[in-house]
């Protein structure tokens, strides 16, 4: 489920998205629960859009990015990578990455641009780690 934030009500989560991208300064942003299929993290440039992703540790709020240029063919697949698999990334026979898990205590950020413009960025949590950031902070 998606939940649009106004971020001047909601520090916390201001403060997750500047973890993982220092220059964002929208005022809105999603909130969405890590989905059980995993989330293509794909990042690469198509029509003037492009999707990056930053995982932030929630308890140091340390950014750890992904790879910012995972083209499904160019990079991945011709690279050999395509097929690769473990716990938490998935990688298919065409390059498509997939993030199957997010541990506790761990949030993924999606921004990028759309269009041309900065994109508004949307943050994944595990069902643990959204109860916990459920209230605004004081």
């Amino acid at each position: 489920m998606m939940q649009a934030i106004e971020l001047r009500s909601r520090p916390d989560i201001k403060r997750i998205i500047l973890a993982a991208f220092p220059s964002y300064r929208k005022l809105r942003a999603y909130l969405n629960q890590f989905p059980e299929s995993g989330i293509t993290v794909n990042s690469y440039w198509d029509g003037g859009s492009r999707d990056e992703y930053a995982i932030v540790h929630l308890p140091s709020m340390s950014r750890r990015a992904l790879p910012t240029s995972t083209h499904p063919y160019f990079d991945l697949a011709r690279h050999g990578l395509a097929g690769a698999e473990n716990a938490d990334l998935v990688v298919d026979s065409r390059g498509n990455a997939t993030l199957k898990h997010l541990p506790a205590g761990f949030a993924l950020v999606q921004a990028g641009t759309s269009c041309g413009k900065p994109a508004t960025a949307s943050i994944y949590m595990s069902s643990e780690n959204q109860l916990q950031s459920s209230e605004p902070s004081e």
